[in-house]
């Protein structure tokens, strides 16, 4: 008899609790939209300034060709970004993986550098060099698995 009440009074405070958790959830939930902004300010620039984008890969051929695609795909004007992609001492085909990338249609004249790098240093040798190559006003920095947000140079700039 007592066990079979302690094993209700178990289920219970479970069930107390997962409701308890749930309450906490939708409250949090609806807190959020009730106060959250979601407008986003797309107004053009009055000026765009030359973004450097840097991608240092090392052995990232399963997901470097994404990557590539939507830093190229990026909301900022293409003659205001210069990309440089590195396959930093790869054993696999990062290198290759980025070529095809760069011979879309879509891509052509898009100011982009492909460097099969081979030096010592590791990712700090790849900005180094990055740095003594970059044109940019700005640099910025991806590792080779980051899918970027399109909107993102534009809304950094804005601040």
């Amino acid at each position: 008899m007592i066990s079979q009440i302690l094993m209700i009074f178990t289920l219970l405070t479970i069930w107390i609790s997962l409701a308890w958790g749930l309450v906490i959830l939708f409250s949090t939930a609806h807190f959020w939209f009730k106060h959250s902004d979601f407008r986003v300010d797309t107004s053009p620039l009055l000026y765009y300034p030359k973004v450097t984008i840097v991608v240092p890969a090392h052995n990232e051929d399963v997901v470097i060709a994404q990557t590539t695609k939507a830093i190229l795909d990026m909301n900022y004007p293409h003659d205001r970004v210069e990309l440089l992609l590195f396959a930093d001492n790869c054993s696999d085909n990062t290198y290759a993986e980025y070529l095809p990338v760069q011979a879309m249609p879509e891509y052509t004249g898009r100011n982009l550098t492909i460097i099969d790098r081979t030096g010592t240093g590791g990712e700090a040798g790849v900005l180094n060099d990055a740095l003594e190559m970059a044109m940019g006003e700005y640099i910025c920095v991806y590792v080779a698995d980051a899918m970027p947000e399109k909107m993102l140079f534009i809304s950094l700039s804005k601040k």
